[in-house]
């Protein structure tokens, strides 16, 4: 029985999976949902994505999206189990974009009758990098389209915040620089940016067989970080740093440099994205100049 609710969800991105759930028959095997809505964004929103994609253990798949249909699913929109069904009433899409609105016509005219299997080979073979991760590529698709993952295992020392940027953007950069541990130096990581708090963080890291490790240690107070606002405040916040935390930690910095002899490809993660603004600067300096290790800031 369909519940009708005249408030559709805030976001535009939420309302567009909605619609495209509406578009396709009111229900979608969770792998085709993810499927149409990859291939929506590379087609039509190339340039404007509402959500990004991450090779995954099935080919690409949007955490945000996933995120969002649980989030609409607790709100009564739509049911999550093996298939997702829509529950709302969607008459008319006036909320849509012009572009959108001809665009999502379009698309189910292409698509409607590709789904399963031969829809997985038609996203595989277009697109291999997003299958680079998939654990059933070799049973959809063939060696010629199978591409070849990054290989670099050269000794380096990355630094990457994830300002400005999505889970699926980050995980990318990781994926495509071929890293293999994130180590965390948050001294609280706990963020309001989907993604990036702890527990899920960990959990996308490590079904991509990459390593989390957290070192609060290495952290700042967030209290010492108030009415930060110019390069030389953060300067000054940084000597502090330096003298009363970061020569303080030895065990911790002996933990990244045994990670690294590991892993050969490591990078230290917080949020700012220009490093200048960011402590991990500081502590990779200090490792490059006291060890000789060379350090690549994303």
């Amino acid at each position: 029985m369909e519940k009708c609710r005249k408030q559709l969800p805030k976001f535009y991105r939420q309302k567009f999976l909605l619609v495209l759930l509406e578009v396709f028959g009111k229900e979608l095997k969770k792998m085709d949902f993810q499927k149409y809505l990859f291939l929506y964004q590379q087609l039509y929103r190339s340039n404007n994505p509402l959500y990004y994609f991450v090779p995954y253990k099935y080919g690409p798949f949007s955490f945000q999206a996933y995120a969002d249909l649980h989030k609409m699913e607790n709100q009564g929109f739509l049911i999550v189990e093996d298939t997702i069904k829509l529950t709302t009433k969607i008459t008319n899409y006036e909320f849509l974009k012009k572009e959108d609105k001809k665009a999502i016509e379009d698309f189910y005219l292409k698509f409607k009758n590709l789904h399963g299997r031969a829809l997985l080979q038609y996203v595989y073979e277009k697109y291999p990098y997003y299958a680079s991760k998939s654990e059933i590529r070799g049973k959809i698709t063939s060696k010629e389209y199978m591409q070849i993952e990054n290989t670099n295992t050269e000794k380096s020392l990355f630094t990457l915040g994830y300002e400005g940027i999505t889970i699926e953007q980050y995980l990318n950069m990781l994926i495509k620089n071929n890293i293999h541990s994130v180590i965390d130096v948050r001294k609280n990581p706990i963020s309001m940016k989907y993604g990036f708090s702890r527990k899920t963080l960990k959990n996308a890291l490590e079904n991509l067989n990459i390593e989390y490790i957290h070192l609060p240690e290495l952290g700042i107070d967030s209290n010492k970080r108030k009415d930060l606002s110019t390069l030389e405040d953060y300067n000054v916040l940084f000597e502090y740093y330096k003298k009363n935390v970061l020569l303080k930690q030895k065990s911790a910095i002996e933990r990244i440099l045994k990670e690294y002899s590991k892993k050969n490809r490591v990078v230290l993660t917080c949020f700012e994205k220009d490093p200048k603004y960011c402590h991990r600067s500081k502590i990779s300096d200090y490792i490059e100049n006291h060890f000789g290790i060379k350090v690549i800031h994303l």
